[in-house]
């Protein structure tokens, strides 16, 4: 089946670097939404949102910097 037309399912398998998604740690069990930067055209106006949504709340300011200036 094509991916276009399949919705939302389950293609990606996240683990934190930082051990945190080990069983009984704080994100155990977390999902995750996977962007491609390089191959969807989606993805860029994507992040624009979060950043955006970031820069408003005054909340991660060198996370959002850092992805203003790789990505946009």
């Amino acid at each position: 089946m094509p991916d276009k037309t399949r919705g939302l399912y389950n293609k990606f398998r996240v683990e934190r670097a930082d051990g945190k998604s080990a069983p009984g740690e704080k994100h155990d069990g977390c999902e995750y939404f996977v962007l491609d930067m390089d191959h969807d055209e989606h993805a860029r106006a994507a992040i624009e949102g979060y950043v955006r949504s970031l820069e408003e709340a005054e909340e991660y300011p060198q996370l959002a910097a850092d992805l203003r200036y790789r990505y946009l």
